[in-house]
């Protein structure tokens, strides 16, 4: 991949980072009656958007420290949000929904992982010799 490829995609994957990020907040604050019914499992719901959300900005975001400090944040604000549901009225914060939140910011960390071990093989074969 060009140069300019990988700093497109990391560009995208700031942006999807940044917007699941207002819309994770939004979703976990506003009344439970607003939200939209997904047909999946609650605890689905909140692996997959945290997935998402450690995906894009362990992409977004290179180097270890970006990915650890992604990580971390992701699993501090999950469990901030559900100790802000518990105060907040129509939602219940779940300890279940935070280990939920934890599963998939490692799934998310762990693809990131690859991801850019995939990015960097192919910048390093884009490379003239």
């Amino acid at each position: 991949m060009d140069p300019d490829g990988r700093t497109m995609v990391r560009r995208l994957s700031k942006s999807a980072f940044f917007i699941g990020l207002v819309a994770v907040i939004a979703l976990s604050l506003l009344p439970q009656e607003t939200i939209p019914e997904t047909g999946l499992w609650d605890k689905w719901n909140h692996t997959l958007a945290y997935a998402v959300l450690a995906l894009s900005g362990g992409v977004g975001f290179k180097g270890w420290r970006s990915l650890l400090t992604v990580g971390i944040g992701l699993v501090v604000l999950g469990a901030g949000l559900e100790l802000a549901q518990s105060v907040t009225p129509d939602r219940d914060g779940s300890i279940f929904d935070a280990v939920a939140n934890l599963i998939g910011v490692a799934i998310g960390s762990a693809a990131s992982l690859g991801t850019n071990t995939l990015i960097a093989r192919s910048a390093d074969r884009s490379e003239p010799r």
